[in-house]
């Protein structure tokens, strides 16, 4: 099909973001958005247009009724490296290999298809006339893959005009087939995305021979330290968000868990202590640990004077940055231990959103009206999305993205053999192509 082809195409379009941006090819980004403007005619027609931090398009489709609050479609055009002569990948990872049903390369899940389906849809609409009452952004950010500020500066940028849109809708939540037990798809709209905070924990001591060690070492020191946070988890329970995820499940399920879902008063600290079984629900519950990096040492017969570990936390909504900081100094008890933020990008957990009302309503009703038998379900974000930036100018952010896929290919994002099913990205234009002219025309 057509539409296929464009995202091949699109995907042969090396728009990878390296993590000193001076190592990054700008003007692929360049070509790219030239490629779209040429490809794209009626979309780019009904759009006024302007560029946020060199790269980062703003399209404004105006409507006709001001006193509406814009919604804002999110996606973004950057990917993540792919090893070109890795063995491991069926196609090239920039090739943009139409098989098998399914179109095959980076940028297929995350997140150049919802990007290309977007203006798909909207570029349908566009020739066909269509005039919104309400006005529809269209932001795509250039470097969300590394810091965001495309989409960090075009927050700004609109707080600054002081609008504040109805709603933001980015990617991040999708219909999966094989989770949690339940076998046909659910569609999952993150209401909610986890704070990423990285701290340093350093520890300095005396140095010298290792043949007379004093007590206090450094090694020890941070041994002891991040023992310490890991013996000492943040809280751990259900909120509005995890509560309404398990509770959208249960008809599917055995009569217990619809009990447990009917009566979570009662079953809750059952329901929580069964998700923590699984580390892939247990971070749902709580603010996350995960000691990823330690610098100690440099000789097996010397002592180090410093040892230094990196600790990065996903925070949960009930959390913050501060209290990360303050639990830290709690735990560690150790005022010999320096604990201070990393450097690079940190940000808070977001707002939780409207659930079962207002926008969230708005995209359970194109779902359901595509498919009738869908479970849809709030769900909450462990990674990080451009949508995060937006907190500044509302508290409706909504991820989704309406393409299916099955459990397993969750791996497949910034993985080997990241793939799209050609069925499932014409189904996704076409709720696009819903979603925006509901959006377009939904009431205050």
């Amino acid at each position: 099909a057509a539409v296929s082809q464009r995202l091949s195409q699109a995907i042969q379009f090396k728009t990878v973001t390296q993590q000193n941006p001076a190592d990054t090819d700008w003007a692929e980004f360049a070509r790219f958005q030239d490629w779209l403007v040429q490809t794209y005619p009626h979309f780019h027609g009904a759009m006024k247009t302007e560029k946020v931090a060199t790269y980062t398009p703003m399209h404004i489709w105006s409507g006709t009724d001001a006193s509406l609050a814009p919604i804002v479609f999110l996606a973004h055009q950057d990917v993540v490296p792919a090893l070109e002569n890795d063995a491991g990948w069926d196609h090239p990872p920039f090739a943009g290999t139409v098989a098998d049903g399914y179109i095959y390369g980076r940028g297929t899940l995350d997140d150049k298809g919802s990007l290309m389906a977007i203006l798909e849809a909207a570029d349908r609409l566009a020739a066909q006339g269509y005039q919104p009452q309400r006005t529809l952004m269209f932001i795509f950010g250039h470097d969300e893959e590394v810091t965001g500020s495309g989409a960090q500066m075009s927050a700004e940028l609109l707080k600054a005009r002081g609008i504040s849109p109805y709603a933001v809708i980015d990617e991040g939540g999708a219909m999966i087939e094989g989770i949690n037990g339940v076998e046909e798809p659910v569609a999952l709209i993150g209401v909610a995305e986890k704070g990423y905070f990285t701290v340093t924990l350093t520890a300095e001591a005396d140095g010298g021979h290792s043949s007379a060690p004093p007590e206090y070492t450094a090694i020890g020191a941070l041994s002891r330290a991040i023992a310490a946070i890991e013996a000492n988890p943040f809280e751990s329970a259900l909120n509005e968000v995890t509560a309404g995820t398990f509770k959208a499940f249960a008809p599917r399920q055995g009569f217990l868990r619809r009990m447990a879902a009917a009566n979570l008063w009662l079953f809750g600290s059952v329901v929580e202590e069964k998700m923590r079984e699984d580390k892939n629900t247990r971070t749902l519950l709580t603010t996350s640990i995960a000691p990823t990096i330690i610098n100690a040492g440099f000789k097996e017969n010397a002592l180090p004077r410093d040892a230094v570990a990196y600790v990065n936390f996903r925070i949960h909504p009930r959390d913050s940055q501060a209290k990360v900081l303050s639990h830290l100094e709690r735990v560690i008890n150790d005022p010999a231990i320096k604990i201070a933020p990393a450097s690079g990008l940190h940000s808070e957990p977001s707002p939780v959103s409207e659930i079962g009302t207002g926008p969230y309503k708005l995209i359970e009703s194109v779902i359901e009206d595509v498919y009738p038998d869908m479970i849809v379900a709030p769900n909450m974000l462990a990674g990080g999305t451009d949508s995060r930036f937006f907190s500044i100018v509302t508290s409706n952010i909504y991820r989704f993205a309406p393409f299916t896929y099955e459990n397993s290919d969750i791996g497949r994002v910034h993985g080997l053999n990241e793939r799209i099913g050609v069925e499932s990205y014409a189904t996704g234009i076409a709720i696009y192509d819903l979603l925006i002219q509901r959006a377009g025309n939904s009431e205050r």
